[in-house]
């Protein structure tokens, strides 16, 4: 039964880095979908800031007025 657990240790041993390895692509390609949908919202939120900046820039330049 000893030189089975001895086995098991060394398979652990080799298997638990590999996963941490595998993993790391995987948390980098989250971060990156994170930060790109983050930025998504922003620029959003900016464009419709910008339209109602211009709106109101419109509405109280003389030149616009009927």
């Amino acid at each position: 039964m000893a030189p089975v657990l001895v086995l098991a240790a060394i398979g652990l041993v080799v298997v638990i880095p590999l996963i941490l390895l595998a993993a790391i692509p995987m948390v980098l390609s989250i971060g990156l979908v994170v930060g790109g949908l983050l930025l998504l919202g922003v620029s959003i939120w900016a464009g419709i800031e910008g339209l109602a900046a211009l709106e109101r820039w419109l509405e109280r330049d003389p030149r616009f007025r009927r």
